[in-house]
């Protein structure tokens, strides 16, 4: 796992904890990515205890990404939200900021929330 994958998953862990807990769901995603970034077990480990207290947005790792890991926290972020079967408006709102904090406009966040959403549907339909 590089360090730039890991502040996108430590990112991540703050957008899970917007509604105030962290579910099966979202641990899942959490863990999935985990998984496909190749993370060592000391990586995941570390995780698996930094997830374990809930993290505001304002300390997440965003200044580190460059603008590939951005629109790929984004996107888990969007997808994130809905792990559950509903996006609460605690989490709305943190996804919002969110965009604002990584400096996307409307328009581009818009393309990159909708992009993760046809794959994702398209990832769930062949399963």
């Amino acid at each position: 796992m590089t360090p730039g994958e890991k502040n996108i998953v430590k990112s991540l862990v703050a957008v899970a904890w917007a509604d105030g807990t962290v579910k099966e769901p979202e641990q899942g995603i959490i863990d999935g990515l985990c998984w496909a970034f190749d993370a060592s077990d000391e990586d995941d480990a570390e995780i698996r205890e930094y997830a374990k207290k809930k993290r505001p947005l304002d300390e997440a790792p965003l200044g580190e990404l460059d603008d590939e890991g951005k629109r790929l926290l984004l996107a888990n972020a969007a997808l994130l939200t809905h792990a559950d079967g509903k996006q609460t408006k605690a989490e709305t709102k943190l996804l919002d900021k969110l965009i604002g904090l990584l400096g996307f406009s409307a328009d581009e966040a818009k393309s990159i929330v909708a992009d993760a959403r046809t794959r994702a549907g398209k990832l769930a339909s062949k399963l």
